[in-house]
């Protein structure tokens, strides 16, 4: 009984026979988006709102949870080659795009802002750039020696949120 306490009390974990688990706390989630301005691509940092929430379901229970929004089209799973220019495109909605492997490079053709993402657990943008807001866009490059590998969530609606701030977020505000 005395190391299962000490565990949680140093880890913040908790041990029952082969299940640990880990107690996370996150307020919201913080992600990059591809936003619009004037017409024009622009990146920010955004915090979405309402924040998380104890998850219901079996399985998570008690696990924060997001809602993202209300899927609107199809679902898509992306292989993308190695070394692939993507050019320069709109988003074709509202979309969330999430990164599983690889790695994107995102940059605007009216300002020197651009951002990383690398596939994994910093992988997901919001891309909010559709053709009525921005003329030219994003470009998008997939400069790895893997494939990059993501997936593209279109919703009904751009999600309550507080932008942090013009630009990228950077890892230590995307860390949870």
């Amino acid at each position: 009984m005395f190391i299962p306490t000490l565990i949680a009390a140093v880890f913040g974990t908790t041990t029952t026979g082969a299940a640990t688990t880990t107690t996370l706390n996150p307020s919201t989630l913080k992600v990059t988006v591809i936003a619009a301005q004037n017409n024009h691509s622009t990146l920010e940092c955004w915090a979405l709102s309402p924040g998380f929430t104890p998850s219901t379901q079996p399985g998570t229970a008690c696990d924060p949870v997001l809602f993202l929004g209300i899927a609107t089209g199809n679902i898509s799973y992306m292989m993308i080659p190695p070394h692939t220019d993507g050019g320069g495109h709109n988003a074709p909605t509202v979309q969330w795009v999430t990164f599983l492997s690889g790695l994107a490079h995102i940059t605007l053709p009216h300002s020197d802002d651009e951002v990383w993402i690398p596939g994994g657990k910093y992988g997901t943008i919001l891309v909010v750039d559709t053709g009525d807001v921005s003329a030219e866009g994003h470009f998008t490059e997939y400069p790895s020696d893997e494939a990059t590998v993501a997936l593209a969530l279109p919703v009904d609606d751009v999600p309550g949120h507080v932008v942090l701030h013009k630009g990228a977020c950077v890892e230590g505000e995307l860390d949870y």
